[in-house]
């Protein structure tokens, strides 16, 4: 898996390589030349050199990586290309890697200016941005903010690239810090960084590419976060040819209030086109009567009894979507117990609402399979702050619920956060827009249930569900286009393909 560093890690790393290993940092800034020409070079091909460009330089080592890449650019037949030093400070302040390559494009009769304007940029295809990197540690100001603003004018009509992270972003929580570059393309550099791939960060960063620049992959320090790809995806659970329903896990959906039979029919949904072999729908006897119509005719139901908890549990259950909120007794009597669980939703709020018994209750059960699947505001309610703090540092948020509540937290959102209260934090990507309707939660429960039960480790299950819930979503844009229209219900069709690319 992809480490996924802090502006802090970065720095060690950078020093290991130059000052321990030998690499010098003119070497560095080379390469990191090299990978930002290249890419500049894959989106214009041939005609690259016919265009008009703007390089605009910090005065940190972000902006030697963008002066370099103009002596390269040059090189190729780039003669037309303005390039900007944003420093407010003047010339005197840029750190010498910044100052070096200055002086090499002043021998080379390459100019530079200090000024940039809107005209300047209608009439240029492409922007690269190299004002600041992972150093940035307050919010843009005075020229640096005009320049960034200027730039984000022209959004969405020029090709937008910025070297190691969009300027202005936090490169440790993906937040904007005043404002930032929106980039169509982000060339990262080294290894990936916290704030690329959650959070706000998403908005700004386009497509992210990693380029090693010939930094050894040595960290020197203890990793707690990764990224999660298609690539890390160990196994699909083992089917023999003479597999029985019996061998692919039994799942059980708590049905909900009437008003919310929905919720509880997409997690079933979800249970079933993710492998189950059974799925079962509990409730009251009059509610399943109501609900029965609704239900794929693959769900069976059955009636709730308090002797469900009791006994060796017979698979996994999912408890929340659409349970109504009077329910505390079957979130405390699921919590004692040793069932295998999701819980989602109301059953979040109703933890939350009873913070100190579930905390000891959970506890206890540490050693049983327990997922909990807060969106961020479920998980302010959780942590009893704001949904604001959740999204400020989403690292920081899950950190604290799987050490509270001891157990595997699912921080939904863009960037998805998965945690034990061991650690480390793994982000998956995968998923758009298409996953912000009601329901889409609902349908992951089901994809969990129905993976804890299919011989898979817990980090597995869950790493495992939330990629295939994402992909599909994204296989179902593919498909018809946009993401605008998608529901959870065609969302869950597409698992059928999500799990076909992962078998190819």
């Amino acid at each position: 898996m992809e480490p996924l560093l802090t502006s802090d890690q970065m720095r060690a790393v950078d020093r290991t390589a130059i000052e321990q290993i030998g690499i010098p940092d003119l070497v560095l800034v080379e390469h990191a030349a090299l990978a930002v020409s290249g890419a500049l070079k894959a989106r214009f091909g041939r005609a690259l050199s016919i265009t008009k460009g703007v390089v605009l330089a910090g005065p940190g080592n972000n902006g030697a990586d963008a002066l370099a890449t103009v002596r390269l650019l040059h090189e190729q037949g780039c003669q037309d290309i303005f390039v900007v030093l944003i420093d407010e400070r003047g010339s005197a302040q840029l750190s010498p890697l910044a100052a070096t390559q200055l002086g090499i494009l002043g021998k080379l009769g390459i100019p530079t200016g200090t000024k940039l304007t809107p005209e300047i940029l209608a009439v240029s295809g492409w922007v690269i941005d190299g004002i600041f990197g992972t150093g940035l540690k307050r919010d843009l100001s005075g020229k640096s903010l005009e320049t960034v603003q200027m730039v984000n004018g022209f959004s969405g009509k020029k090709w937008i690239l910025s070297i190691d992270i969009p300027s202005g972003l936090n490169s440790d929580t993906g937040k904007p810090m005043g404002d930032a570059v929106r980039a169509n393309e982000t060339v990262t550099l080294g290894f990936m960084k916290r704030g690329l791939v959650t959070a706000q960060g998403a908005d700004f960063v386009g497509q992210v590419h990693l380029a090693p620049i010939q930094i050894p992959r040595l960290v020197p320090f203890p990793v707690d976060s990764f990224l999660y790809t298609r690539e890390d995806v160990s196994r699909l659970p083992f089917r023999k040819k003479s597999s029985h329903k019996g061998d692919f896990g039994h799942v059980w959906v708590m049905a909900g209030i009437d008003e919310k039979q929905g919720a509880s029919i997409l997690s079933s949904l979800g249970a079933l086109k993710s492998g189950a072999g059974l799925v079962t729908l509990l409730g009251e006897k009059t509610s399943l009567e109501k609900i029965q119509p609704r239900l794929p005719a693959e769900v069976m139901t059955d009636s709730f009894s308090s002797e469900f908890f009791k006994g060796k549990p017979k698979g996994s259950l999912i408890l929340g979507p659409g349970l109504g909120l009077d329910r505390y007794d079957l979130v405390k009597n699921a919590l004692g117990s040793k069932w295998p669980l999701v819980l989602d939703a109301d059953a979040l709020t109703l933890i939350g609402e009873n913070e100190k018994e579930c905390e000891g209750l959970l506890r206890k059960r540490e050693s049983i399979p327990t997922v909990m699947t807060p969106h961020p505001k479920e998980a302010s309610r959780l942590l009893g702050c704001s949904t604001e703090e959740i999204e400020l540092d989403r690292f920081a948020a899950i950190k604290k619920l799987s050490e509270k509540y001891r157990c595997l937290i699912v921080l939904k959102g863009k960037g998805t956060c998965i945690r034990g209260p061991q650690g480390p934090t793994f982000i998956v990507t995968q998923g758009d827009s298409g996953l912000a309707k009601g329901g889409s939660g609902d349908l992951l429960s089901g994809i969990l249930g129905s993976l804890l039960v299919q011989n898979l480790t817990l980090q597995q299950a869950v790493l495992l569900s939330v990629y295939l819930h994402g992909r599909a979503s994204e296989l179902l844009t593919q498909k018809t286009g946009t993401a605008r229209a998608s529901l959870p219900s065609e969302i869950a069709e597409e698992l059928t393909m999500a799990l076909k690319e992962l078998e190819s």
